[in-house]
């Protein structure tokens, strides 16, 4: 038998390599730029987060359901949910390094992974603090990011120590409000 578009995803249930093998031809374009996407800056990661894609459709293919959508749209959701698990893995391990002693042994390669990444962070952290009062934003980067005191933010501020804590209080409030929900996000910033 042959495979084609209107077989393939049957073949895929049944196990049939060359189901598989056709959906690496046809729809590996489509996976390769959705995980480019998300791993960007980790393209030592790619090939292998494309492969757990291949794997997870080889061993869930039994889960799509052609009725409820196209199977471009589902293999383009595995890749995302792979390549933000193959994100969150990277950044979980970058986290236990010593930033510090990293940059100072850093070459080539390692060195502008390092500083795309931190790069990528710094725009996260701009973009999640954009919802917050001019005022309310800087408190949050000395603090958070600076790593000042909050003793030496009330001098520079003139605000006291209570009024500071308050105002802390309110723009947590606020940002886990608008990023707990992903639906929330997207539209708050389109």
């Amino acid at each position: 038998m042959k495979i084609n578009e209107s077989n393939f995803t049957a073949q895929l249930c049944r196990k049939d390599e060359r189901a598989l093998e056709y959906c690496m031809m046809h729809y590996g374009g489509l996976v390769k730029s959705i995980v480019h996407r998300y791993l960007g800056t980790l393209q030592s990661y790619e090939e292998e987060c494309i492969n757990d894609v291949f794997l997870a459709v080889w061993e869930n293919s039994s889960s799509y359901q052609p009725e409820r959508n196209s199977f471009a749209n589902w293999i383009a959701g595995i890749s995302r949910i792979k390549a933000l698990d193959c994100k969150r893995k990277y950044t979980k391990t970058l986290l236990e390094v010593n930033w510090e002693e990293m940059e100072n042994t850093c070459h080539g390669d390692a060195c502008s992974q390092l500083q795309a990444i931190e790069e990528e962070f710094s725009q996260e952290t701009q973009q999640m603090l954009s919802c917050l009062k001019p005022q309310d934003r800087q408190l949050f980067l000395d603090l958070y990011v600076k790593e000042s005191s909050l003793d030496e933010i009330s001098q520079s501020t003139g605000m006291s120590k209570p009024v500071i804590y308050n105002r802390l209080s309110r723009g947590k409030k606020k940002i886990r409000s608008l990023f707990a929900n992903p639906r929330e996000r997207s539209e708050h910033y389109e």
